[in-house]
């Protein structure tokens, strides 16, 4: 059982813990009614910190490993954390969580409230709550963070909360639909990204390219490759080309009138 317990007040850390007051003022705001962020923090080299809930947190959490390692136990599912991987703890889920002792944890961290947080929360795998970040949006995501670290130092006006909630938006958005290491429509399966495949149809879009064309490039089965891209894009692959192939064309002819 470790002996030092740190929940903040590390060198160099940045914690914003907006009024309660002020949140409550701001609530009915229609930019902040879907998602508001109600504490932004960094914690770097965060030697010894822990944090238990055994109730849970009246907000949903993410949490941004960028550095170090930790660890996390989420209504008694314990895992490790690592730089390069995010955590999501719904709101009033009891849990705990610390830094490595070794290679102590830099975090980014927000808790936020609303009802489009708890949806993002819902794509998460089940049981499962860490995601890995590609490399990529690992760093648009960290310069997001500090972004609104900045934004909060220069004070908690109703403006910069708006800001940083829209901030906040573009974090989950990034984590949850701009991550080629995860992907929401898949939950207990391995993921595969059909990011190559849709490349593949952009650059061959004046081709006559068939279902199984697609299926072959993408090294997959035909009802397989077609069950994953109707869950990734909302459309069958065939659709998906014929609609890439008609906004082309629209493109095409909007330019030749204005040239």
């Amino acid at each position: 059982m470790r002996s030092i317990r740190i929940l903040e007040g590390f060198a160099n850390q940045h914690l914003f813990r907006l009024s309660r007051p002020v949140l409550r003022r701001s609530s009915n705001h229609p930019l902040l009614q879907s998602l508001m962020p109600t504490d932004v923090g960094w914690f770097p080299l965060a030697r010894y910190h822990y944090c238990e809930r055994p109730d849970g947190a009246a907000e949903n959490i993410v949490i941004f490993c960028v550095g170090g390692q930790g660890w996390t136990s989420i209504n008694g599912v314990f895992q490790q954390v690592h730089a390069g991987e995010a955590v999501l703890i719904p709101q009033n889920v009891p849990h705990v969580y610390g830094s490595s002792d070794d290679l102590p944890w830099s975090i980014h961290w927000a808790h936020f409230v609303g009802i489009d947080g708890n949806y993002y929360l819902s794509q998460a795998p089940e049981d499962d709550h860490k995601l890995f970040v590609e490399k990529s949006c690992a760093g648009r995501v960290e310069q997001l963070f500090r972004q609104s670290h900045d934004l909060l130092t220069e004070g908690f006006l109703l403006n910069r909360l708006i800001h940083t909630a829209q901030i906040l938006h573009h974090i989950l958005g990034e984590l949850f639909y701009n991550n080629p290491a995860f992907s929401p429509s898949q939950r207990t399966n391995r993921f595969r990204s059909i990011e190559p495949t849709l490349a593949y149809l952009r650059q061959n879009i004046n081709q006559p390219l068939t279902l199984a064309d697609m299926a072959a490039y993408s090294g997959l089965s035909v009802p397989h490759f077609s069950r994953i891209f109707r869950n990734q894009t909302g459309y069958s692959p065939k659709d998906y080309f014929i609609h890439l192939k008609v906004q082309k064309a629209s493109s095409m002819l909007l330019l030749s009138k204005v040239t």
